[in-house]
């Protein structure tokens, strides 16, 4: 029997320690998550075409809106073919090209003609022509450049396309001229007004025609300014097909009402379009598109973004990782956004039921009511405020993925804004009272958002929004209804200490704190002041003061256990030690960090608490009991006398360290001054960071001037005669 016993705790064992690897949780998580999401098969119903005999008569089980698609499609291209076409217009293309004439001919050099012709037709950017080129030599640039300009400047004004067959392939009898110099400027041209490259040449040469009698001239300056005649409008498709794109999604759909238990069809009826469409849309409710496709790409998204979000969160607070063991944070995580993805598809289930049996009933109203400041509530609970703004982030891509779009299109946004806002409220909130008052705040960011759908939309205000707003509040009041209620069931499960959990153990009417005032009253005294000291140290460094001052109400709870064997409990002068040896001695005083660790497992004081309890001392030296060895000659090994440790790995632990050896040595002090007591502080404190007891928290050397100020002027406030020991004693034999 004890064989199996043994065998099935191992494999118990096993099995936890299996389900504790972060790597596992995750894997199990996006399982779970894949199985969520996994497209349900349905029965196809009403596979029937247009032309088709109708079997049976069919009937519409509900009350829906269809959308007529070829009505729809026929407006909008309807409405399309109306919107004129934009064309880009340069009005400084003219004044431009006879710049460019300028400056050829100016280059022409009359003496070498030969070596700037090449220049020349560069500048012009036109195929280089020898002949033309001698010609206008021979007539000399600048009477050359006088009657370009002047047959040049007759086309201005004019507005120039390559063809007016481009302009009539649009159905608008109108077109848009937006200048490219500025787009805001722009008009609306009949398109006669227009003329293409063949009529500007036309206009060009006549104006030469009437002004220059000689023909070879005419010719000659016509030749050479034919090749410079270019469209000074041309055709932006882009913006065309912005502009109609844009209009597109002003046209309102055509649709036609279904009433349920209206006949669709009857037994032998022919199926005509409408028939067809309707059929179609009573097929949808039944049946799901193959969406598997579409499922593995919304599950892809997912992972990504969780393990991008996860690991930038562990780059960033990486101390705040070791406080709670990755495998733990990962099933909280896990776990509260497994209930929050189960909440968007029950609501989304809703959502559609309530749809097709009431189409006058807003279909966004239930999404509204989405409680979905759970998981990042409960993150920031849990865990801590970085990691719930991240978590905000998957809850929104959440929603994205597994709600319809087209229930909200600004789902999204609103989701996200609600999780901040229900996070900052919670900031500085401490009790589980404040967390009902944070859903407040979250219902007047919902109502606040809906309004603001409402008039980005230019929707009219009616009925439906009415039914937004009540929806939008009551998910901010359940959110916070189901984090007060689910909050305890995660503290006791994950044994984890919130804030929250801190301040009800921070209670001195605690029944463990009462056990410890009655069974150690010097303990307990000593606890008080630990606290008080480390709450006030920890306000200054910047660290968490609520888990430093209750982890110092219960960092020596283990002296419950033998609190005689510790010298504030010894008030008759007996001294139990002075008949042991220095090591049973050593062993008993460590122990105390043990039997406190078994008594906060046993009480789930949580993780906070416990760490507190196992670091207070680190790995420090009992140095009294290890000089009585010494001086008994027993040649003992020092890490007999050290504590197990770990060192404060936070901190909250480091304050709590040095506020405890500060306390217990204060016990031989007696009316000291100010800057007695700042020298006797800075003692003990370097005496433990030179035994690098603090060499795994962030307390810096800033912190720990900080640290000893604040220590002084608590004590400067609560000091009173004490009991001094022997000479020689001080600071060493604390917890004894």
């Amino acid at each position: 029997m004890k064989k199996f016993k043994s065998w099935l705790n191992n494999i118990i064992s096993k099995i936890a320690d299996f389900f504790s690897n972060r790597t596992v949780v995750a894997v199990i998580f996006f399982i779970i998550v894949a199985a969520l999401m996994y497209p349900k098969s349905s029965e196809t119903f009403y596979n029937l075409s247009v032309g088709d005999v109708a079997p049976r008569t069919i009937r519409s089980t509900v009350s829906m809106l269809v959308e007529d698609k070829e009505a729809t499609k026929n407006k909008i291209e309807e409405a399309l073919n109306k919107l004129p076409p934009v064309f880009d217009y340069d009005s400084l293309l003219i004044e431009n090209t006879i710049s460019s004439v300028r400056k050829a001919l100016g280059a022409v050099n009359v003496a070498n003609p030969s070596a700037s012709m090449k220049s020349f037709f560069k500048i012009l950017k036109i195929k280089p022509n020898s002949s033309l080129y001698n010609r206008i030599i021979r007539y000399k640039p600048d009477k050359i450049f006088t009657l370009s300009k002047m047959a040049l400047s007759a086309l201005e004004g004019y507005y120039i396309v390559s063809s007016t067959k481009q302009l009539y392939q649009f159905s608008s009898p109108k077109i848009e001229i937006r200048d490219i110099r500025n787009t805001k400027n722009e008009i609306t041209l009949d398109k006669n007004d227009v003329i293409d490259v063949s009529r500007a040449k036309i206009i060009a040469y006549n104006k030469l025609k009437n002004e220059v009698s000689d023909p070879i001239l005419r010719n000659t300056v016509w030749d050479f300014i034919s090749n410079l005649i270019f469209p000074n409008v041309t055709y932006n498709s882009l913006e065309t097909a912005k502009r109609k794109k844009g209009e597109a999604k002003k046209i309102s759909h055509v649709f036609f009402k279904i009433s349920k238990g209206e006949i669709i069809v009857r037994n032998g009826d022919i199926i005509t379009t409408t028939d067809y469409l309707k059929l179609n849309a009573l097929k949808s409710i039944k049946q799901k598109e193959n969406v598997y496709v579409k499922f593995a790409a919304k599950l892809l998204i997912f992972i990504i973004v969780s393990l991008l979000l996860f690991r930038s969160y562990k780059i960033v607070k990486p101390k705040r990782m070791r406080m709670l063991k990755e495998s733990t944070t990962v099933m909280i995580l896990s776990t509260v956004l497994l209930l929050q993805i189960l909440m968007f598809q029950l609501f989304a289930y809703i959502s559609n039921l309530i749809s097709y049996s009431s189409p006058d009933f807003p279909k966004t109203a239930v999404i509204f009511g989405v409680p979905f400041a759970f998981a990042s509530v409960m993150s920031a609970v849990l865990v801590d405020f970085e990691i719930s703004f991240l978590i905000s982030i998957l809850v929104a891509v959440s929603a994205w993925l597994t709600v319809d779009s087209s229930v909200h299109s600004y789902l999204t946004v609103y989701i996200f804004v609600g999780s901040i806002v229900s996070i900052v409220a919670l900031l500085k909130e401490k009790t589980r009272a404040d967390i009902i008052k944070s859903g407040f705040y979250m219902s007047l960011s919902n109502i606040a958002m809906i309004g603001i759908f409402y008039m980005f939309n230019g929707s009219e205000l009616n009925r439906g929004i009415i039914f937004d707003l009540l929806f939008g509040v009551g998910g901010g009041i359940i959110s916070f209804i189901m984090v007060s209620g689910l909050l305890p069931v995660f503290e006791y499960v994950f044994n984890i200490t919130t804030d929250i959990k801190l301040l009800e153990l921070g209670n001195l009417n605690n029944s463990l704190l009462k056990d410890l005032a009655i069974k150690a009253p010097g303990t307990y005294h000593h606890s008080i002041v630990v606290s008080s000291l480390a709450e006030a140290a920890a306000s200054q460094v910047g660290a968490n003061s609520l888990i430093a001052k209750v982890g110092s109400y219960y960092h020596d709870i283990g002296k419950i256990k033998n609190p005689m064997y510790f010298v504030e409990n010894q008030t008759d002068g007996v001294n139990p030690h002075d008949k042991l040896k220095p090591s049973i001695s050593a062993l008993i005083i460590k122990n105390h960090v043990k039997y406190g660790l078994e008594i906060a497992k046993k009480h789930r004081l949580g993780s906070y608490i416990m760490d507190m309890i196992a670091q207070h001392h680190g790995t420090s030296l009992i140095k009294y009991f290890y000089n009585k060895a010494k001086e008994n000659s027993l040649d003992p090994k020092e890490e007999d006398f050290r504590y197990p440790g770990p060192k404060p790995q936070t901190k909250e632990a480091g304050i709590v360290m040095i506020a405890d050896e500060v306390e217990a040595a204060s016990k031989t002090l007696s009316n000291p001054t100010v800057s007695h007591l700042s020298d006797f502080v800075r003692d003990i404190t370097n005496r433990i960071f030179l035994d690098g007891q603090l060499d795994e928290c962030e307390l810096t050397l800033r912190d720990l001037n900080l640290i000893i100020d604040s220590f002084v002027n608590v004590l400067v406030g609560i000091f009173h005669h004490r009991i001094e020991y022997p000479e020689g004693e001080k600071g060493d034999n604390i917890d004894t």
